[in-house]
């Protein structure tokens, strides 16, 4: 297994607080999920390091963690580098290329010594395509077994279905939205989306919530971070 060395952000405090809140919510959903997918409504939404830190949060209690880049398209995992190279990552293995040893790797720093990660690999041309066949299923049946959580970052679902495909096979998803950013009629399509492939919506995040503003005024987490998390 190859290492890498993953930025480590020092997060203001309310992002950091509400990050473990989010992590209290998801492990309060109840025993049995182990695989939670993360999607947005649009790019820049902040979705990949939210979910990100979220896999490091779980990590930090000692869970063996192991968190899924399942973007073909545009990911930006590799800009979470800062030491070690990616080899082969998610579509070599989806695509017979390698084992599933080949693609995980383990993040260097010490302080998380059970944070794994799964690049996507190169952008292919028929993701969707990768992301309905048998051997990502089984892949997915698999990591439940060997892990303790397993965060999967997909793409934004109201430009590609992948999410959706990805939603109906993993214990639960979280949608992302940006406050302020998104019309509400979009963030309903993308949760109703969801909902019509058959998995569970564990509630959504509501991120980049400015609580200097009137409307945000029963956020107390500080000036630049809030979130939401619920069932819905």
């Amino acid at each position: 297994m190859l290492d890498l060395k993953l930025e480590k952000k020092d997060l203001p405090f309310a992002m950091a607080e509400e990050i473990k809140n989010l992590r209290t919510g998801i492990t309060f959903c109840g025993a049995d999920i182990k695989t939670v997918l993360f999607t947005s409504c649009s790019p820049n939404e902040g979705k990949s390091t939210i979910s990100l830190e979220t896999a490091r949060s779980f990590a930090e209690l000692g869970k063996k963690v192991l968190y899924v880049d399942c973007d073909f398209r545009k990911s930006i995992f590799k800009c979470k580098i800062v030491d070690g190279r990616i080899g082969r990552g998610l579509t070599h293995y989806l695509t017979g290329q390698c084992e599933l040893d080949d693609v995980i790797y383990c993040n260097a720093s010490r302080d998380d010594a059970e944070f794994y990660v799964i690049p996507s690999g190169p952008s292919s041309k028929s993701p969707t395509e990768l992301l309905a066949s048998d051997r990502f299923k089984e892949l997915i049946d698999r990591l439940r077994n060997d892990f303790e959580i397993v965060i999967l970052d997909t793409p934004p679902l109201a430009s590609v279905v992948d999410a959706s495909i990805i939603a109906s096979i993993v214990d639960g998803s979280v949608i992302l939205v940006e406050a302020g950013g998104v019309n509400y009629r979009i963030v309903q399509k993308v949760r109703d989306k969801l909902a019509s492939s058959g998995g569970r919506i564990l509630g959504v995040v509501l991120n980049k919530v400015d609580t200097t503003k009137k409307r945000y005024s029963y956020y107390k987490y500080g000036k630049e971070y809030g979130y939401h998390y619920g069932e819905n």
